[in-house]
């Protein structure tokens, strides 16, 4: 129950920078966004290791930090990036949003301002957020529960933490099946990298053309996807951090 209860309040950290930052303007809140975000993730992450450590010392396979088959996870990540964002395509367009209508930060503040941002929300936040959400909670509800369920509760964890979209709610849907596709990804490649180029590539998306531009979200953006294709090459072969039996159930 208590560590229930810590991941709740871990996961309710976004109110904190979007609550601040909402006052502030230009590059001097751009830049207090990335500095409250790297704080906020800094907390996630570090959540993420120190319940893993109740059980014993984590290795960093257990968090999915580990080579995968680049065509094979490269399919996967790709096949379930184009599947949600056809589903947000149609589903915004079936509601009657605007793309537009979901982009609840955006800058104003010249270039330092949206490579700020560009940083806070295509690098921090997806690294951060899928080693908590699916390298650990994800993994954690696996092991009690089937995929489904485990990517049901993941969803509805993760939508409801983006408290930013509370003026469009139906944002919580496209956020909650994002979810299911990241949880999907990294339950069939068993490597976080594919579910973080995910991530980048759907924030890119939702700031490429808002304040920040094009350049800065675009160029940070196919940095940290490529950054997914090359680290995973340079580290050590290790275990799934789905065993067998876990992965047939």
């Amino acid at each position: 129950m208590g560590t229930g209860t810590a991941v709740v309040l871990v996961a309710s950290i976004p109110l904190v920078p979007v609550a601040l930052t909402s006052v502030l303007g230009g590059a001097i809140g751009q830049l207090s966004l990335l500095v409250l975000i790297l704080v906020q993730d800094a907390a996630y992450v570090g959540s993420a290791v120190g319940f893993a450590r109740l059980r014993g010392k984590p290795r960093s396979w257990q968090f999915g930090l580990r080579p995968s088959p680049l065509l094979r996870t490269t399919g996967i990540a790709v096949l379930a990036t184009a599947a949600v964002f056809g589903f947000e395509i149609g589903f915004l367009e079936l509601v009657g949003v605007g793309e537009g209508e979901t982009d609840a930060l955006g800058t104003d503040g010249g270039f330092v301002a949206a490579l700020a941002f560009s940083l806070a929300a295509i690098v921090v936040a997806p690294v951060a957020e899928e080693l908590f959400f699916r390298a650990f909670v994800y993994r954690a509800l696996r092991n009690r529960m089937r995929v489904w369920a485990a990517c049901a509760i993941n969803a509805t964890v993760f939508a409801l933490v983006h408290v930013q979209y509370l003026a469009t709610p139906v944002v919580f849907v496209v956020i909650g099946v994002f979810a299911v596709g990241a949880c999907l990804a990294y339950e069939y490649t068993g490597s976080i990298f594919a579910p973080i180029a995910m991530h980048a590539a759907f924030n890119t998306l939702a700031t490429a053309g808002t304040d920040a531009g094009y350049a800065a979200p675009i160029g940070v953006g196919m940095t940290v996807v490529l950054a997914c294709l090359v680290v995973p090459s340079r580290l050590r072969r290790a275990p799934s951090p789905f065993p067998p039996q876990l992965r047939s159930s």
